[in-house]
């Protein structure tokens, strides 16, 4: 009886000594922006998929705004994200979805990188180098 005891108690005290996964603790509070076009699969995978899982993971410390860029009032606020990035590719311009990490980078189409994402959200803001897996799809701001 006492080692059942014993093993019930160890069980609880490791249970509670663990800490969750699914959040993730940021230097400060952060801005994603979200480019998608209404029609397009990726942005729908990415807004029912990505999105929930990021508020999740980050709470209050991540603001999601949204844009669909076939609203012409998108198109001032995408341009200026454009302007301010390195080595865009003019030839994706108006593609989605387009996901920006205000002042880290940005990151064009979507094929599942949900874990990756946000692995470079927490890298990027504290501070710490970004991973290579999404380097195909990054573009990083201009230094000021």
């Amino acid at each position: 009886m006492k080692k059942i005891i014993s093993l019930l108690l160890s069980l609880l005290m490791l249970w509670g000594c663990q800490t969750s996964t699914n959040e993730v603790k940021l230097n400060k509070h952060v801005t994603l922006s979200f480019f998608y076009i209404e029609t397009c699969s990726e942005c729908r995978a990415f807004k029912k998929n990505v999105i929930p899982l990021l508020e999740k993971t980050f709470g209050d410390q991540l603001t999601i705004n949204q844009y669909d860029l076939d609203d012409s009032n998108t198109l001032e606020v995408y341009d200026q994200v454009i302007d301010s990035l390195e080595y865009f590719d003019e030839e994706l311009y108006g593609k989605g979805p387009f996901v920006v990490l205000d002042g880290y980078f940005a990151l064009i189409g979507y094929d599942g990188y949900d874990d990756d994402l946000i692995l470079d959200i927490e890298r990027a803001v504290n501070g710490e180098e970004l991973g290579y897996e999404l380097e195909g799809l990054r573009f990083l701001y201009k230094e000021s």
